[in-house]
C-alpha cells in the first residue's frame, strides 16, 4: 500500500472507528458486508506487546482480505516498540498504521499513552516520525480536540503533519468530556483549513446521513458508538431493516463468525454484550437480556433470537 493511500482513496472516506472490545474481525466483516466501501480499523493494540511477540495481541490483529482496506491501530509511548509493531503490521498485510493519541481510558492515560501524549507533543511527533520513516505504509493519527479544550489542536496537527502523518482523525470531544457530551465539530472544520493532509472527523455521528451533514469540507468521517448493536448504520436510512426480524439473520451471522474466531466458550461470553446492544430497543427487551447474558453456545443464541422473532410478530 502506497504512502498516498489517504490522498487517493475515494472521498468522502467513511469508516468504522476503532473500538477496543468491539471492532474485531467478526464485527468488521459484518460492517463490510453491509457497506463494502467503508474503511475498517482494528481494536487498538499495545505496541510493546507486539514488539515482544505476545500471541494474544497478534491474534487481536487477525483479519481476512474481505475486511480491506484495513488499518492497524497501535498505541504506546516509545519509538522502538512503535517501529517493531508497525513493521509487524506491514508484514501482516495491513493497508495503514494508525497511532492512537486519543484514548481517554484512565489506565492508558495513567501510563502516559493515548491522549496523554498530547501533554508531550515532542514525544508524539518523535513517535510519528519513527514509524513514518521505518514502514512503507501510510501513517495516520487519531486524537481528540485536546485535554481540556482545543487551544493546541492546530499546533499539534501541524506538528504531526510535519513529522510524517499522512492523515489525522479528530474525535470532536476533549479528554475531559464523556461520550454523552455533544461533539464539537467547529475546531475540526477550522483545522482542515490549515493542513495539506486529509482530515477526518469522529464523534456523535448517528447515521450516514448525519455524517454527511457534519462532513463540511472534511475528507471523511468515522462512525463508532452508534454502530454498536446497529451495524446497519453504515447503510442509508432507506435501506435499513425496518423490523427486528429482518435483523436476525445478520445477528446470527455475527455470532457464528465471532464464535468461530474466538472459540465457543470465550466467543459466547464475548457476544453477550453485543447481543444486549442488538435487542436494546425491542419490546420486552429486559426479559430477553436476562437470557442473553447467560448464553453458552451458538445453539442457545439462535434459540433466544428465534423466540424473540416469534414473540414480536
Amino acid at each position: 500500500m502506497s504512502k498516498d493511500f489517504w490522498q487517493k482513496i475515494k472521498k468522502p472516506i467513511i469508516g468504522l472507528a476503532p473500538m477496543d472490545g468491539y471492532t474485531d474481525s467478526a464485527y468488521r466483516r459484518v460492517c463490510k458486508e453491509l457497506n463494502p466501501e467503508i474503511v475498517t480499523y482494528t481494536e487498538f493494540t499495545a505496541a510493546i506487546g507486539l514488539k515482544y511477540g505476545a500471541k494474544k495481541l497478534k491474534e487481536k490483529l487477525y483479519f481476512e482480505r474481505k475486511e480491506k482496506p484495513i488499518i492497524a491501530q497501535i498505541f504506546g509511548k516509545d519509538t522502538d516498540s512503535f517501529i517493531k509493531a508497525a513493521q509487524l503490521c506491514e508484514e501482516m498485510g495491513f493497508d495503514g498504521i494508525d497511532l492512537n493519541m486519543g484514548c481517554p481510558s484512565k489506565k492508558v492515560v495513567k501510563s502516559e499513552q493515548g491522549v496523554a501524549l498530547r501533554k508531550k507533543p515532542d514525544l508524539a511527533f518523535k513517535l510519528i516520525e519513527a514509524v513514518a520513516k521505518n514502514v512503507g505504509l501510510p501513517v495516520s493519527v487519531k486524537t481528540r480536540l485536546g485535554l481540556n479544550d482545543a487551544h493546541d489542536l492546530l499546533e499539534f496537527a501541524l506538528g504531526a503533519e510535519q513529522a510524517g502523518a499522512d492523515m489525522i482523525c479528530v474525535h470532536a470531544r476533549t479528554f475531559k468530556e464523556p461520550y454523552k457530551v455533544p461533539a464539537h465539530w467547529e475546531p475540526v472544520y477550522e483545522l482542515k483549513k490549515h493542513l495539506k493532509i486529509p482530515v477526518l472527523g469522529n464523534g456523535g455521528i448517528v447515521s450516514l446521513e448525519d455524517g454527511m451533514k457534519k462532513l463540511g469540507d472534511l475528507d471523511g468521517f468515522l462512525i463508532g458508538q452508534a454502530s454498536i448493536g446497529n451495524p446497519w448504520v453504515f447503510l442509508p436510512e432507506k435501506q435499513q431493516p425496518q423490523t427486528f426480524e429482518e435483523k436476525i439473520p445478520m445477528i446470527k451471522k455475527h455470532a457464528q463468525m465471532l464464535l468461530e474466531l474466538r472459540g465457543e466458550k470465550y466467543g459466547s461470553h464475548h457476544i453477550r454484550k453485543l447481543l444486549l446492544a442488538y435487542v436494546k430497543n425491542i419490546p420486552n427487551a429486559k426479559s430477553y437480556r436476562l437470557r442473553l447474558v447467560q448464553v453458552e453456545s451458538l445453539e442457545e443464541i439462535y434459540e433466544v433470537l428465534d423466540e424473540i422473532a416469534e414473540d414480536i410478530l
